[in-house]
C-alpha cells in the first residue's frame, strides 16, 4: 500500500492548467466481467475530506454508467485512491520589453498542485486492472461536482463496461 501514499489529488479537466503527463493504464485481463464495487480513500498529506466526498461520487457515477453496481462495504472490484493538494511557491520569470531592450520579470506566486494516484483491483485475485496517476496544478482546487463527474469519466473512458451493460 505504499505506492498509493504518494500525496495526490484532482488531476481535473479544464481547471487544471499546464500539460504535465499522466500515466494511465489498463491491464489486458481487465474483461468487465466482475459486476459490484466498493470504493477506499488512502489519506494522505493534503486530503479534503470535501474533495473526498466529490471524488467518491464522481467515480460512482462513472463506474454506475457502465454498468458496475456500488456497494459501500466489499464487491468484486475494489477502487483505491489517494488525493491530494498541495501549496508550492513558484518563481515565475517573463520577459518584458521596455525601451532599453527585453528584461526578464520576476514574480513570486502561490499555487496549488493536485495529485492523484488511483487503481482498480479485482478482489478475488488482486490484480491491478487500471491505474492512473497524474499530477497537475490547479487554478481552482475547489471544484464543482459536475467537474469532478466529467473528469473522472473522462479518466474511466478506457476502462471496461461491465458485460451485462451492453
Amino acid at each position: 500500500m505504499k505506492r498509493f501514499l504518494i500525496p495526490l489529488l484532482t488531476l481535473l479537466l479544464n481547471a487544471c492548467a499546464g500539460s504535465d503527463p499522466q500515466q494511465v493504464s489498463v491491464s489486458p485481463h481487465a474483461h468487465g466481467t466482475q459486476s459490484t464495487f466498493y470504493i477506499h480513500a488512502v489519506r494522505t498529506q493534503g486530503h479534503r475530506l470535501d474533495l473526498e466526498e466529490r471524488f467518491d461520487t464522481a467515480v460512482r457515477h462513472a463506474l454506475e454508467a457502465k454498468g458496475y453496481r456500488y456497494q459501500a462495504n466489499g464487491g468484486d472490484l475494489q477502487v483505491l485512491y489517494a488525493l491530494g493538494l498541495d501549496r508550492q511557491t513558484e518563481v515565475i520569470q517573463r520577459p518584458v520589453a521596455t525601451q532599453a531592450g527585453v528584461i526578464n520579470q520576476t514574480q513570486i506566486a502561490d499555487s496549488d498542485r493536485a495529485r492523484l494516484v488511483m487503481r482498480i483491483l479485482d478482489e478475488r485475485s488482486q490484480e491491478v486492472l487500471y491505474e492512473a496517476q497524474l499530477s497537475r496544478q490547479v487554478q481552482d482546487p475547489n471544484l464543482s461536482q459536475a467537474a469532478f463527474d466529467t473528469a473522472i469519466a473522462k479518466l474511466l473512458k478506457d476502462f471496461p463496461a461491465h458485460q451485462g451493460a451492453r
